[in-house]
Order: structure tokens, then sequence, then C-alpha cells
């Protein structure tokens, strides 16, 4: 099942890119069909990223290279617009391929078995650096140099409770109740915790088994994780990462 966002502000063409899909036979999901950048932002800001992207580049507010250049998403990209001009700066992106509108069905297959293959060699790569990985023992991450005002904070990695992203800083949040900002993105972090303390909860947060306090469903089968201290913004575990989430706090 391939989980796709459709970027496009033209009803029209939505509806035929979507016809053009099942046409060809794709065991596939929507997850949302965006129209606008300020939309795209928010959205991919909020949610798990899909498997694929169909993305128009002219929309009503923009050009969707605004999200993708803002966001910096992992998640193969294949552009549809009535124009060639954007060709250069869309393959500069995470461009897997450029359908000139109308789309028709061959362009279309060609473009998502391209996907396909890029997906399998990257699984295979997957596997072979897990495998390599398997026998050199990682040393995580103890503790942290803090900028705080004129000073080097020394701080404890045990100390922290999370670390969660706010208009676009990462903080630290203390279980003191402190918190500083880091100069790390929440990716470094998540590859420098020990995985056994730590964990990605989603795009915002990174939480330790320590702060977790109650774990209480959600709506559309996600879990909403109640933390100490008390988070800025709910703590919200998508319906994917239930499962990897509760065995990682049932078995560590």
């Amino acid at each position: 099942m391939i989980k796709i966002v459709i970027v496009e502000d033209e009803p029209a063409a939505a509806s035929q890119l979507k016809f053009l899909l099942q046409e060809l036979g794709i065991e596939h999901q929507i997850s949302a069909i965006i129209e606008t950048v300020e939309e795209g932002i928010k959205w991919f800001t909020s949610h798990e990223s899909p498997d694929l992207i169909f993305s128009d580049i002219q929309l009503a507010d923009g050009i969707s290279f605004e999200i993708y250049e803002q966001i910096q998403l992992q998640t193969l990209i294949i552009f549809t617009t009535a124009f060639d001009e954007y060709a250069i700066r869309a393959f500069k992106l995470n461009s897997i391929d450029y359908l000139l509108k109308p789309i028709d069905e061959d362009s279309l297959r060609f473009a998502l078995e391209k996907h396909q293959n890029q997906q399998l060699v990257k699984q295979e790569i997957l596997k072979e650096l897990l495998k390599q990985q398997a026998f050199v023992p990682k040393n995580y991450r103890k503790s942290f140099l803090i900028k705080y005002r004129d000073k080097l904070l020394p701080i404890k990695t045990n100390e922290f409770a999370f670390f969660f992203i706010d208009n676009g800083l990462v903080f630290g949040q203390l279980h003191d109740g402190k918190k500083y900002i880091m100069d790390f993105k929440l990716e470094d972090l998540e590859n420098q915790l020990d995985p056994i303390d730590f964990i990605r909860a989603n795009r915002q947060y990174i939480l330790s088994r320590k702060c977790i306090v109650e774990i209480e469903s959600h709506f559309n089968s996600r879990v909403n994780v109640k933390v100490q201290p008390v988070a800025s913004f709910p703590v919200i575990i998508s319906k994917e990462k239930v499962t990897l989430f509760k065995k990682w706090f049932e078995e560590h």
C-alpha cells in the first residue's frame, strides 16, 4: 500500500490523477490533497511523511518548491505541471520524474515503476547497513554542553525529559522544568540518543521513557501521550507508529 499525497490546486487534475492510479491498479491510499503552499507547509510539519508525493508546481499562493525547500522532506516527488521551465529546479529537489499535463497512463506507469525500483534499492542498502551496524557497538551521548547566556552548562542526557521543535527552534526540556535551546536538529539528536531510553514520537517530539506518565486513545487509532513536565503541544503518536511505540515502551 503506497501512501500518497497530492499537491494540486485544480480539482479536475487531482481527480484525473486519482482515476489514473485506479486504472493502473496501484494499491494506494491518498493521505491528503493539498491546494496551497501554506497548507502544504502546515500538513507536512504535522503529519508523517507519505511514501510518494505527486506535486503540481504552480499553486494559488506560490510555487510548490517553497514547501519542499522549507520542510526538506525525504519523500520522493513526481512533479506534474503544464509547463516545462521548472524541470531543472525540480530535479535539484527530491524528484524522480517530471510529468507534463495532461498526464497520460503510460507516463504515470513509468514514473511509478521508477519509484518502486528506487524503493527496492533503498531497502537493500538499508538491510546491508543494518547488518554492518549490528557488529559495531555504538556510543550514545551521555551529556551535553548547553549554551546559556555567556556560559556553557554541562547537562547529563538522563536529565532531559524530552526534546521538541517550536517555531523552528529545537528545545531540550529537563525533568525539573527548565528548558534550553539546542544546537541540534531533531534528526541529529535521534541518532545520538540511546533508543532504549528515547524514542522519536513524531516530527515534533523525542521522548524519554521517564517523562511518560499516561497513554490514552486518540481518534483515528492514534494515541495521545501525557508527559511530565507538561508539553507545550499535544504529543500524538500516529496510527502507523502506535505498535512500535507500545513495543518500545513495554520491552525496554
